[in-house]
């Protein structure tokens, strides 16, 4: 019912945009002045339709990366701003404004790079690195990026102590929120000096990223990235269907995969989707959970539930972290053997499955996993609630299974859902390198706190005129845009 309505609103939306379109068309051919144009439907003028590259952005919320809460914006930021560090497809982190470091237990120690310089060319000091974490700490999008370090102290010009959590051998992946020159942040609509590869310009139209003198040595396909003032996320993909900009982003948050003329693939998110279990209800014994894993059909659950955008996989880590590269995997229960153990233990238990009401990648693995119940002979009653009451749900137990989603940190800490003590020291273990993942690994089969179903990717669409090939990396959707050229 309630994507009929949205449906319904999108249609009666995109009646009166027609509509306005014809009034303005008929008020020209009446000789009358046009009235205001929106930037959805033109290229900035003098711009090339074929050659130049041309980005969305939304103009009003800015391109200081503090206060920034679109995607459309989140994914220049990369551009513009770089981090400590980079991290690769497989989330391993190599220096970007770090020439060294030092950790010892919860306190990491860097030293900044003498040669890296803001783009006005002045020195980046820890003082800017300082301010910038404190901003990044309270920040929408990466506060919760930087959850697993407490605090940063400058000591002296070229030196930052971090206090860490817990001790985690790999909280450099968590160390790529952008790095601003201290004190030109301060406001949302600043726009503060980065040391990205582009500088953001202003221009009428929206903005333009000129490569900054700072990257002498990287070769740019174009030399400005043109940015198109777009005013939302349904704009955005029309925008992009008559190209008036040429790449468009997508997290499929809500659920919907926009179906767009264009060219597209898929870029990464790290966010962890799971069935969630209430382990002391009718599900507490842990062969009933092991019963429940073996028998999920993941390779249906994402092509069906959320259109194929996502990874499979039935353990708690991303396939790509490259700390799990050579990880072995437990054996899962028979299949058949686990439809049998659930039929007979879960006979006379029906189960109550809690989703997200109007998200349908949410709504659709719900449905497939009662199906998969259903056939195992469990029955299983499907609640679709909305977002604060299913909150309230999930936090006050009132389900059996509720269909879960967790964005991970780059350093891929699951302990926020693990929920078990003793499952998370196995986990703390790991980060603090004590232990390795396959004693983790291990000790979740036997628990089995949860059903992964697989880490959730996003999409990019861009021009069918785009030469080069496209290549996203986690938190940097336009990865390797220096590369991009227009045909």
């Amino acid at each position: 019912m309630e994507r009929g309505k949205t449906l319904f609103r999108r249609l009666t939306a995109l009646a009166m945009v027609l509509c306005l379109v014809c009034l303005l068309s008929a008020c020209q051919k009446k000789g009358d002045p046009a009235g205001p144009v929106k930037n959805d439907d033109r290229k900035p003028a003098g711009i090339s339709a074929d050659t130049d590259l041309i980005l969305p952005y939304s103009r009003e919320e800015g391109v200081n990366p503090f206060s920034a809460t679109s995607l459309m914006n989140e994914a220049i930021m990369p551009l513009i701003y770089d981090g400590l560090y980079r991290i690769d497809a497989s989330y391993e982190a190599t220096p970007a404004l770090v020439e060294s470091s030092v950790v010892n237990g919860r306190t990491l120690m860097l030293t900044m790079s003498s040669e890296r310089r803001f783009s006005d060319g002045s020195a980046i000091s820890a003082d800017d690195v300082k301010y910038s974490f404190d901003l990044a700490k309270n920040s929408l999008y990466y506060g919760t990026l930087l959850r697993n370090i407490d605090s940063a102290v400058a000591g002296g010009t070229t030196t930052i102590s971090f206090t860490l959590s817990k001790p985690n051998q790999y909280i450099a992946s968590d160390l790529t929120f952008p790095v601003v020159k201290a004190g030109t942040a301060d406001k949302k609509d600043s726009v503060p000096v980065g040391s990205g590869r582009f500088v953001y310009k202003h221009s009428d139209t929206g903005g333009v990223l000129e490569k900054s003198d700072q990257y002498k040595s990287e070769r740019f396909r174009a030399e400005k990235i043109y940015l198109l003032n777009i005013p939302d996320q349904e704009t955005l993909f029309n925008s992009l269907n008559i190209e008036s900009v040429n790449a468009a982003v997508d997290d499929l948050s809500e659920g919907v995969l926009n179906r767009v003329t264009a060219s597209v693939t898929q870029f990464p998110l790290n966010n962890l989707v799971y069935i969630g279990i209430k382990e002391n209800g009718a599900l507490a014994d842990a062969s009933v959970r092991q019963a429940l894993n073996a028998v999920l059909d993941r390779k249906t659950l994402i092509s069906s539930g959320m259109s194929g955008y996502a990874v499979s996989t039935d353990i708690p880590l991303n396939p790509d972290w490259y700390g799990a590269k050579d990880l072995k995997k437990e054996q899962p229960m028979d299949r058949s053997k686990a439809r049998t153990l659930l039929g007979e233990r879960l006979a006379e238990q029906p189960l109550k499955l809690v989703t997200l009401a109007g998200n349908a990648f949410k709504e659709q693995i719900a449905t497939e996993v009662a199906k998969e119940l259903k056939s195992a002979g469990v029955a299983c009653e499907i609640e679709a609630l909305d977002a604060a009451v299913y909150r309230s749900a999930v936090s006050s137990g009132l389900y059996d299974l509720y269909v879960g989603e967790m964005r991970l940190t780059n350093d891929m800490d699951i302990s926020v859902v693990l929920g078990d003590s003793q499952l998370s020291g196995s986990w703390d273990a790991v980060l603090s390198g004590a232990s390795g993942c396959d004693a983790f690994v291990k000790a979740f089969y036997k628990q089995m706190p949860f059903l992964t179903i697989g880490f959730r990717t996003g999409m990019l669409a861009y021009s069918r005129n785009m030469k080069e090939d496209i290549v996203s990396i986690p938190g940097d959707p336009y990865g390797n845009v220096t590369d991009w050229k227009m045909s």
